[in-house]
């Protein structure tokens, strides 16, 4: 994979006056490892001097060329720190009227800004940071919904990522640059790798959960549990005959999982070595039965630098070869369902707002105000077999909410640690953030339901006197995806429950998990029931 990427962004270097370094592999310390959302488009007061456009764009074209040779020599993140100085620059230039800046100046500053996006991709990619790259390509998918760079780049960021709604994404976005592209093979054997990976995952998901119901999830806890607290023992044990300094269990965990961590980053080194000499061996294997061949065939032998050329021009001509249109072979019902729809509708129900087709009709955003007689049963436009939407966010995130804060758990007598009976709860203590937008469209007269949020939100739980917290995050809440197949991340404050508590802890949060599932479903009714 990190090869045909290789390839692959060196191929589309070209208008962005990139010349990509030798090696495109991520940073082996990644620096995001979780679908979080990028600061580097938050909204922010603009503190840039006040500059005439034209001196924008040439600080902006200059700012593009330091990032491009940052880039060129590896520094990863100096580009992206320039990249984003053009950024900040250029973008004011996209509201303005091309009348009044002149039309020449705004092609050249909505030019170099796209560049400096992409750039700033390629840049994120480098360094693991996924989610930044997704947002970068997502800011020039906004202006130009097929530019091939960004559809690659946003794709390959999801993958990295892993979660059911960013898999779902890489495979719209490769199965699109396919059709734009049907030559790109890298493009249709990154599709092929995002479906399996994602059937894989809603696989693992139903395993997880079937696990938890038989009350397997929670045997396997407290087996590995008691393992940890056999092994801390041990090592407490081997400190106070060896005279060390004491140590608490969280710092022992610590320790071990930096320990497991570079045990897996020096394994995952010895893999790659092997793989990069097996590769050299095999293209040296294939370089001397090719050389000779030629002997035999009366032609001189080739340099192993003319070879290698030579494989550049033939692998060349068969991808010209091998143009090849998306059919049956490379697409499934439910990709040429999606991309059907995108086509004729420019919608795509879970995904709002991502329009990939010209074909598209406008849509005509309606208000709550419109009075019946204008609507009737669906507007004068509507039943011209075009559609209309409507913009709901507000109300939706104002029901959500509501809907979330109420998830609640307890019973009144359980089995504490202690083995006295006592209370229990768990409880959403309050919704931290819920950003998205939800939207109503009517097509043809049927309405269609499609929202897509993510939220983060309080939790406490208590067991008897004592009280923990915590928070839930939910990077897909949205309506494509099924509420038992919802990804919900807990993380404990601070150290958290103790080891002996845990185990009960994470009972009733898993118990307050369902119900937030529950309450969404709750949401999802009330919300497929409004017009």
């Amino acid at each position: 994979d990190t090869n045909l990427h290789k390839r692959y962004l060196l191929d589309m270097a070209a208008d962005e006056d990139v010349t990509m370094a030798s090696d495109s592999k991520p940073s082996e310390t990644p620096k995001e490892a979780t679908d979080e959302a990028p600061a580097a488009d938050a909204e922010k007061v603009d503190e840039t001097p006040e500059l005439a456009p034209e001196e924008r764009i040439n600080t902006a074209e200059s700012a593009k060329d330091a990032g491009n040779a940052l880039l060129k020599a590896g520094d990863a993140a100096g580009a992206h720190a320039k990249y984003g100085e053009g950024v900040e620059v250029s973008e004011p230039l996209l509201d303005k009227d091309p009348a009044d800046i002149g039309e020449e100046l705004h092609k050249r500053g909505t030019a170099v800004y796209m560049a400096l996006r992409l750039n700033s991709a390629q840049a994120c990619i480098k360094q693991s940071l996924w989610s930044d790259a997704i947002e970068h390509a997502n800011k020039v998918l906004v202006r130009d919904q097929d530019n091939t760079k960004a559809l690659y780049r946003r794709g390959f960021a999801c993958v990295q990522l892993d979660t059911e709604g960013r898999l779902d994404q890489a495979r719209a976005d490769f199965a699109r640059l396919v059709q734009l592209e049907p030559s790109n093979r890298e493009a249709r054997e990154l599709h092929t790798k995002a479906k399996e990976r994602l059937k894989d995952l809603k696989q693992q998901e139903k395993e997880r959960l079937s696990s938890a119901m038989k009350g397997g999830l929670y045997q396997e806890q407290h087996k590995k549990l008691g393992r940890q607290q056999a092994m801390y023992e041990e090592e407490v044990k081997r400190r106070k005959e060896a005279g060390e300094e004491d140590i608490t269990f969280e710092a022992w965990m610590k320790k071990e999982k930096e320990k497991q961590e570079e045990l897996e980053k020096k394994q995952k080194e010895e893999a790659q070595k092997k793989r990069d000499e097996e590769a050299q061996e095999e293209e040296r294997r294939q370089w001397q039965e090719d050389n000779t061949g030629r002997v035999a065939q009366g032609e001189p032998e080739l340099s192993l630098e003319d070879w290698r050329s030579e494989q550049v021009k033939k692998a060349t001509e068969s991808r010209k070869e091998e143009v090849m249109r998306m059919d049956e072979a490379d697409l499934d019902e439910e990709d040429k369902k999606m991309l059907q729809e995108t086509k004729s509708k420019g919608y795509y129900h879970g995904r709002l707002g991502t329009v990939l087709s010209n074909e598209a009709p406008k849509p005509q955003l309606v208000s709550e105000e419109i009075s019946p007689e204008k609507v009737k049963s669906g507007s004068e436009w509507n039943e011209a077999g075009t559609w209309e939407e409507k913009d709901v966010s507000s109300w939706a995130k104002d029901r959500l909410t509501a809907w979330l804060k109420d998830a609640e758990v307890s019973s009144p007598e359980v089995t504490l640690l202690d083995g006295s009976l006592g209370a229990a709860s768990a409880k959403i203590s309050k919704v931290k953030s819920l950003t998205g937008e939800a939207h109503i469209v009517n097509v043809r007269k049927k309405a269609r339901h499609g929202f897509n949020y993510e939220a983060e939100l309080g939790f406490s739980v208590s067991l008897g006197d004592a009280s923990h917290s915590g928070s839930l995050s939910m990077p897909e809440l949205m309506d494509a995806i099924p509420s038992a197949e919802l990804r919900i991340d807990a993380k404990w404050k601070g150290a958290g429950p103790s080891t002996p508590v845990l185990p009960l802890a994470n009972e009733w949060l898993q118990k307050l998990q369902e119900r937030v599932r529950n309450q969404i479903d709750g949401f999802k009714e009330e919300y497929l029931a409004k017009s």
